[in-house]
């Protein structure tokens, strides 16, 4: 059977525990340290009463340190900190303070006791850790730049060339049909890698909080779908894309913007919606703003839901995935860019996205910097 301490049992754990032990009476001002504390502070008793313990704490960490104790003392909550203290050769050396308030013989709040240890390898390890991982970031941040210079000047240039020199040979060509489809192919192709490289050049402006440059002017909203429609179906000629107008179409967007922000909703459709099904464009609106709703077949996972737009997201979620998985992303940046927002809603079987744009375009920005 076991028997509890002894009031001089504890006494004698508290004054040789290699824990520096601290108590504060109900006045939250300090009554006692332990040897292990006057020890490491190299002062003694009368010197560390009421608030001269203070005097040891760093300056830069004082106000806080402070401000944390008396915060949970007033509540009566356990609480835990760290702060530099100085050591009795004027070290300041990292703490872990944690304090926890008692009671006297008849349950009565008495104040607080405190134990502490030194933790100064592991913050300073701990702190160099974030240092590197700091340093790290803005290496590949730095390199991700000049990448993207690269991509931006040293490979779109040789690729307009590459698309105007097979336009050159379809219509100049000997008239020899697998030259042509050759020329077609190599165009083809061109005008895809072009693409690939425009969007993730507006994923690094989005992501360096330039958003999406656009350049406001009247336009049609209407005809852009329409031209939307008629891209992916020369795209995809098995599917069937249907486009119902049922407002007027007339506003001052960003008509290249707005047209890829529809065109990667639509193929996000065909690509993403159950095989052979049709996908369905719809624009209404009223005298403020337009709504663009792509709908197609098919439940999007609740698993993929929360990071639908993040990039490159159905690049790593999807067998489908054809491209950087970025066209959801890039869509929500342009309507953001437009003061308007993308949602969406799946359910009993559907997927539907709405586009909402205002009317009128607020301002615009330019590209810059990438």
């Amino acid at each position: 059977m076991t028997s509890k301490l002894s009031a001089t049992e504890y006494r004698l754990i508290v004054e040789h525990s290699p824990v520096m032990i601290w108590r504060s009476g109900l006045d939250a001002k300090c009554d006692y340290f332990n040897e292990p504390w006057l020890a490491f502070t190299g002062r003694t008793l009368e010197q560390e009463a009421g608030d001269g313990w203070a005097e040891g704490v760093h300056q830069d960490d004082l106000e806080r340190c402070v401000s944390h104790y008396l915060d949970h003392f007033h509540r009566r909550a356990p609480f835990e900190m760290e702060y530099r203290l100085r050591r009795h050769d004027g070290v300041y050396r990292w703490i872990f303070d944690r304090g926890v308030p008692f009671a006297d013989d008849r349950g009565a709040f008495a104040g607080y006791i405190g134990s502490c240890i030194d933790i100064d390898e592991a913050h300073k390890a701990r702190e160099a850790e974030r240092r590197r991982n700091v340093e790290q970031l803005a290496a590949a941040r730095d390199f991700e730049k000049w990448i993207l210079a690269i991509v931006s000047h040293d490979i779109r240039n040789p690729l307009a060339a590459i698309h105007s020199a097979a336009q050159h040979l379809r219509l100049l060509g000997d008239g020899s049909p697998q030259l042509a489809q050759h020329a077609v192919v190599v165009s083809r192709s061109a005008s895809r890698i072009q693409h690939l490289v425009s969007e993730l050049l507006d994923q690094a402006r989005e992501r360096e909080g330039m958003g999406i440059p656009i350049a406001p002017s009247s336009v049609d909203l209407g005809t852009i779908c329409r031209h939307a429609v008629d891209e992916l179906l020369a795209a995809a000629p098995d599917r069937e894309i249907g486009f119902e107008c049922e407002a007027d179409g007339l506003g001052e967007w960003d008509a290249h913007r707005v047209l890829q922000a529809v065109s990667n909703l639509i193929g996000n459709g065909v690509q993403h919606g159950a095989p052979g099904t049709p996908v369905r464009v719809r624009l209404t609106g009223d005298a403020d703003r337009v709504v663009v709703e792509v709908e197609s077949r098919g439940v999007i996972p609740d698993d993929m839901r929360p990071l639908l737009f993040e990039p490159f997201h159905s690049r790593r979620h999807s067998e489908k995935a054809e491209g950087l998985g970025l066209g959801l992303f890039i869509a929500r940046a342009i309507a953001q860019a437009h003061g308007g927002h993308l949602a969406f809603e799946s359910s009993g079987g559907h997927t539907r996205f709405r586009l909402v744009l205002p009317r009128r375009t607020a301002g615009s920005r330019r590209a810059n910097g990438l």
